[in-house]
């Protein structure tokens, strides 16, 4: 079935060589030399032996007997431009039949196909007529301006904005948060809690300022409505969820260790970390340096919590989903990237380590620097990364989950519920592709080529 595909598709490819070298014909006839020219590249590309096209191209036999253009060449001109439009009409037929036997036959052999057999049909579509308003739209392409883009560079745009507002809605939604007192187990720690406040979502204590406690409250909860309407997740924590603000080193250490559930050698550990969540329960604790990323700490913890209470996954299952995503949120409603669960980064050659001291920065552009990164191969397959654990993560994939995560916000946000439904039954590679409908390696060039024409 493979090689009658095969031999079905080259007789359609020597079919539409013949009627495009009649069309070079008429174009040579009409006085329309540079439109006979781009024609007979096309026929060339189904037809590679055509001398009659290569002699008319002026390309000649180097002594391997292979083709070869000239090195200069004078470009020709179109005399006739009254029947410019004709060409292109008698182009647009050519296309339009090759176009409806191409599916045709696709459609009969879908399951005995090589596999690149649509992506070469696309290739060569677009190859037929580039301006083609259906060929673009079988390739998930839309006219902005003057240039053909992805739908999703189009859809961006207007979700980004969509998001923004989202968030701002979010946040003035939340209730002031009303103060409340300590539980009884948390005022045995031996910490000197200065102030405690609770939204209906979640409660906040801290032995910081007020204004801080007031600021984790609210876009905490902001966060689960946020990830709520984003991914169409149901379940979220319950409402004893406790974000508990350590801001200065003698709490932190009275907190350590007084909690239940560490021994002596995690407590130590834990003094050199910035935060965690605490033993067999939901709560999170953060004694981050700073107000900033002890609010970063807890946002991205809440999105976390979402994430594994919804879809089944954590940072150890799902390394790119967990990584990208919390960090992708966690900047749109605070602001900062500074939460990362990779311990990778620290490692790595020159270049790598150039880039992750430039990722710390809170001024730089992640999206670009991935751009800059994919046009060097720089960054990880999709097939890749969905392979790789979060103790395998170096710079180069926190940096690509984080730029796909927004490819899947803002360019393909109504198949993000089902795609991180997709990981947790059937992993992250096939959740991927079949949520997205596409193999994984048209993604790679289809997301990549979205962050290029991200503006």
């Amino acid at each position: 079935a493979r090689e009658g595909f095969e031999a079905s598709y080259a007789e359609l490819c020597k079919q539409t060589a013949a009627a495009l070298t009649e069309l070079a014909g008429w174009c040579a006839d009409s006085k329309l030399y540079l439109e006979r020219d781009h024609v007979l590249e096309v026929v060339l590309r189904f037809e590679p032996a055509n001398e009659a096209a290569h002699r008319t191209l002026k390309h000649t036999k180097n002594r391997e007997g292979a083709w070869v253009a000239p090195e200069k060449k004078t470009e020709p001109k179109n005399y006739n431009a009254a029947l410019l439009k004709d060409c292109e009409s008698k182009r647009g037929e050519l296309a339009k039949v090759f176009r409806e036997a191409g599916l045709a036959l696709l459609d009969k052999s879908a399951s005995d196909a090589p596999a690149d057999a649509r992506r070469k049909f696309l290739d060569d579509l677009l190859a037929l007529h580039p301006d083609d308003a259906e060929t673009r739209q079988l390739l998930g392409e839309v006219r902005l301006d003057s240039a053909w883009v992805l739908n999703e560079t189009v859809a961006g745009k207007e979700h980004r904005a969509a998001l923004k507002e989202r968030i701002q809605k979010a946040v003035a939604a939340v209730a002031r948060p009303e103060r409340i007192e300590p539980d009884e187990h948390e005022t045995k720690l031996g910490v000197a809690w200065k102030i405690a406040l609770a939204t209906p979502r979640l409660r906040v204590l801290s032995t910081g300022s007020e204004g801080e406690a007031t600021r984790v409250a609210i876009q905490c909860a902001a966060a689960i409505e946020v990830f709520r309407g984003l991914t169409g997740a149901e379940t979220e924590p319950a409402s004893n969820l406790t974000i508990y603000l350590l801001a200065d080193a003698p709490s932190r250490d009275a907190y350590i260790n007084s909690w239940p559930g560490w021994d002596d050698a995690q407590r130590k550990v834990l003094k050199t970390w910035a935060g965690t969540g605490v033993p067999g329960d939901i709560h999170e604790a953060r004694w981050d340096a700073d107000e900033a990323r002890r609010l970063d700490g807890a946002v991205r913890h809440v999105i976390g919590l979402m994430t594994l209470m919804n879809f089944g996954y954590d940072h150890q299952k799902c390394a790119w989903a967990w990584e990208g995503l919390g960090l992708y949120l966690t900047r749109e409603l605070v602001g900062t990237r500074y939460t990362w669960y990779s311990t990778a980064p620290t490692s790595g050659d020159a270049d790598s380590k150039e880039l992750l001291g430039k990722l710390m920065m809170t001024d730089v552009n992640w999206m670009n620097e991935c751009l800059q990164r994919a046009k060097r191969n720089k960054v990880p397959t999709l097939a890749k990364l969905s392979e790789r654990t979060i103790d395998q993560f170096g710079v180069n994939e926190i940096l690509t989950s984080y730029a796909f995560a927004a490819y899947l916000i803002e360019g393909r946000p109504e198949k993000l519920g089902e795609l991180l439904r997709g990981i947790a039954s059937d992993g992250s590679a096939k959740a991927i592709s079949t949520a997205l409908g596409r193999d994984l390696a048209d993604l790679d060039r289809r997301w990549t080529r979205w962050l290029a024409e991200r503006k």
